[in-house]
């Protein structure tokens, strides 16, 4: 007779049929534009909705008309990026102006509504889990006022720094987040191309940042405290750079979201290519998944890298088993150590 524990032996295969199967990316013309009591207009990105088996998160593309507002909710956490326009958020009473680039972050069950004050369209880029939310049994959305013109701006007061009265960052301006760059100079480690880097989790990965990528734009960390950030289910982790006709660093580790900002190129997930571009989103799987971004524009490529926090719980949890893997490093890196070979 066939038991549970036969299920459980099968339960890998099966995720690994499935994840076969599931969709890999996504581009805005492909999208599906609906409007909502919240949204005028607004479509899921990489979702369950749209074909991808991620581990409980939605990634969504929304936009403000001129002179309009979202609608007033509150749900879970949510990370938010603001992809074009300007305008400001009413966080549990509390007004933080935005513009192009800032990031926000929005604090479990707390009110908000986003306000379009700008000449053009506002478009915004968002990141949520309801349906981890709903499996734990925690997930409720409750919708307070309805999205539409804006009448009169609401009288609150404003932020003069983009904290909350509890001191958690809300909003960061992409003009004061920390940049770091690749350091070609540094002499990087010797890889062996037949047997990975053990690094073990994300912080191990730290060390390899230069190695990797030419530049890295940090934004904030469900892991520990950044910028003021105090998250702990979604993450912008912040945006990473590849330099024109360039490829970065190959490596492995559990689920991420990429959204590209700039540039075309194709990336290498466990041996599949995937094409991408300007408003393509690339879902990464995990728990192990190896991968390499190839940029073939004549720009830097810009991706915004999100990820869902029960990622660095499992990461934690499992790096014996699924351990975070450096297995070659950026173009220029590469390049470099040839030539100061010959």
């Amino acid at each position: 007779m066939r038991t549970f524990y036969d299920n459980w032996l099968q339960m890998w295969d099966q995720a690994a049929a499935e994840k076969k199967a599931a969709r890999k990316s996504i581009h805005e013309d492909e999208l599906e534009w609906v409007s909502t009591p919240q949204d005028r207009r607004v479509a899921l990105l990489i979702a369950p909705e749209t074909g991808f088996r991620t581990w409980g998160t939605a990634s969504m593309l929304a936009e403000i008309p001129v002179g309009w507002h979202t609608g007033k909710h509150k749900h879970g956490e949510e990370a938010i990026h603001f992809v074009e326009g300007e305008g400001f958020s009413v966080v549990n009473g509390k007004r933080y102006d935005w513009k192009t680039g800032s990031t926000m972050a929005i604090p479990f069950g707390v009110e908000h509504q986003h306000f379009n004050t700008g000449s053009t369209t506002a478009r915004y880029y968002a990141l949520l889990s309801p349906h981890l939310e709903h499996f734990v049994g925690i997930h409720r959305t409750t919708q307070l006022e309805e999205c539409g013109e804006t009448g009169s701006v609401p009288d609150v007061p404003a932020s003069a720094n983009g904290l909350d009265d509890e001191g958690r960052r809300i909003v960061l301006h992409y003009a004061d987040a920390p940049v770091r760059r690749g350091a070609e100079g540094e002499k990087p480690p010797v890889l062996d191309p037949n047997k990975p880097m053990i690094l073990g989790d994300t912080e191990g990965m730290a060390k390899m940042a230069a190695h990797h990528k030419s530049e890295y734009v940090d934004f904030m960390s469900t892991r520990k405290e950044m910028n003021d950030f105090k998250v702990f289910e979604q993450e912008f982790s912040g945006i990473l750079t590849d330099s024109p006709r360039e490829y970065g660093g190959t490596h492995a580790h559990m689920e991420a979201i990429l959204y590209i900002l700039d540039g075309e190129g194709y990336t290498i997930a466990d041996g599949e290519k995937i094409p991408w571009r300007k408003g393509s989103s690339l879902h990464i799987q995990g728990p192990q998944t190896v991968h390499q971004h190839v940029n073939e524009s004549d720009v830097p490529s810009r991706m915004l890298r999100a990820a869902p926090g029960i990622r660095y719980f499992f990461e934690r949890m499992a790096k014996n088993e699924f351990p975070y893997l450096y297995i070659s490093m950026r173009q220029a890196v590469v390049e470099g150590s040839k030539a100061g070979a010959s």
